[in-house]
């Protein structure tokens, strides 16, 4: 009797093993899609969804893709940041995106390709709203509890599966044929298009670390250095340590795995230092500020994702004047980046762009290196109201410096830097408040060695 209870024991025990992995091979999360996960290489891609096979694929924008083929079905497509779709695929490529076709594939909620959107209301809320893309007209469907991480592709055989106002890219209506297209993967990349439409701009607050309570002392063994490490809002930390004639002030995450310094400052003064500030966008940490002790020196620094917040500066009014220009400058760097390609050996993309309000924003990306020279022309082409707009373009630099200007060729110089840059676009709404523009944009990219 005994043995037979072992036996159907560990059956029990297996079947539930091996329905565990099957549900892990088969999992959509904001960071992985079954065994592919966003940062791998491909390479290990390769390894992982063996005996799949990877082959080269292109989508309507020409973007450089690879697709996960079981057979002749696609089961998921991965973009690597890749920029020559006629090129062999680069194995040392890291997956950045996870587009996900295949049915059998589900988020936690149970939400999978061809499905009902209706359905996803029973798990997510009811739909907050769907917008189309400018380009290639993509639909993505977003909810009052929406998961992070992770998109929602619309489709409908019959029509568009939002049902949009004259001239607009967004609603919260939807035919009751649409279903679930594919479900995307994009970790920090993503971003809900229509946070704030109903409750108005993040709402920002503070939370303080106090570098003289709640601290913990490490280290200082055979004679080294004693760090300090005093705990802030969602993992985040305050370190300073004795640097000999001073103390290094860093905030860090918490693992340490980041950390940014803020500044030095005298051993004497840690008697009177104050409290980092942490700034936080919908209870969220994106940056610290600090006030040089017996000063109104200010130090602020972005947090992980927001690098390019700097800012210093001193004065009565200096405090405020960092809390305003942060706050002003997050929404821009929480706006999603579209990439932008050149089909095979062009050197100019064209793209076409569609702003509803007066006050919205659109922001690009482009890859080049130092050397490259870069121009960009903007144009409005259409538009709703009395006034032409005045369109405005600012390209920010890998470093985080920005050059701009209004309409026309709002950039055209020889590159510094080898990285990402991205382009603003936006209409200057203090000169002019034109709703429903629609815009053409020219970017040419000729590569140093032309």
């Amino acid at each position: 009797m005994k043995k037979r209870n072992l036996i159907i024991s560990t059956l029990i025990f297996l079947f539930l093993a091996a329905m565990s992995a099957f549900a892990q091979a088969t999992l959509i999360t904001s960071n992985s899609a079954g065994k592919v996960k966003l940062g791998m290489t491909i390479a290990e891609v390769r390894k992982a969804v063996a005996p799949m096979k990877l082959t080269r694929t292109s989508d309507g924008e020409g973007v450089s893709l690879i697709a996960v083929k079981q057979g002749k079905n696609d089961v998921m497509t991965i973009y690597a940041g890749e920029e020559d779709r006629d090129a062999s695929i680069n194995n040392n490529a890291r997956v950045e995106q996870i587009w996900v076709w295949d049915r059998s594939m589900r988020t936690a909620a149970g939400a999978r390709p061809g499905m009902r959107l209706s359905q996803l209301v029973a798990m997510y809320g009811k739909v907050k709203g769907i917008s189309m893309s400018e380009i290639e007209s993509r639909e993505f469907a977003f909810f009052d509890n929406h998961p992070e991480g992770i998109y929602f592709r619309l489709s409908n055989e019959m029509d568009r599966a939002g049902i949009y106002p004259e001239g607009e890219r967004r609603t919260n209506k939807y035919h009751p044929a649409s279903v679930v297209l594919s479900i995307w993967a994009v970790g920090e990349q993503f971003t809900d298009f229509f946070a704030g439409t109903e409750g108005g701009s993040p709402a920002f607050t503070s939370e303080f670390t106090d570098l003289h309570k709640g601290c913990k002392s490490v280290g200082g063994e055979e004679g080294g250095h004693v760090s300090t490490l005093c705990p802030g809002p969602a993992g985040f930390q305050v370190h300073y340590f004795d640097a000999a004639t001073a103390y290094q002030l860093s905030v860090a995450d918490a693992r340490r795995e980041w950390e940014e310094p803020l500044t030095m400052f005298g051993l004497d003064k840690i008697k009177a230092a104050k409290p980092v500030e942490w700034r936080m966008a919908n209870g969220v940490p994106f940056a610290a500020i600090w006030t040089f002790p017996g000063t109104d020196k200010v130090i602020v620094r972005g947090l992980p994702g927001f690098e390019r917040i700097k800012f210093e500066g001193e004065g009565t009014t200096a405090l405020d004047k960092a809390r305003t220009a942060i706050d002003s400058d997050y929404p821009v760097l929480v706006l999603p980046a579209t990439p932008i390609y050149f089909a095979g050996k062009n050197t100019q993309a064209t793209v076409k762009g569609y702003l509803p309000d007066h006050d919205d924003k659109l922001k690009y990306r482009i890859k080049a290196k130092a050397g490259d020279r870069l121009k960009v022309m903007i144009g409005a082409d259409k538009w709703t109201g009395k006034e032409g707009p005045i369109m405005v373009g600012i390209v920010t630099m890998p470093d985080g410096e920005s050059e701009g200007s209004p309409g026309g060729t709002v950039f055209d110089d020889v590159l510094t830097q080898d990285g990402e840059y991205e382009i603003l676009v936006y209409q200057n709404s203090a000169k002019s408040q034109t709703p429903n523009v629609d815009f053409t944009m020219t970017v040419t990219l000729v590569p140093k060695d032309s």
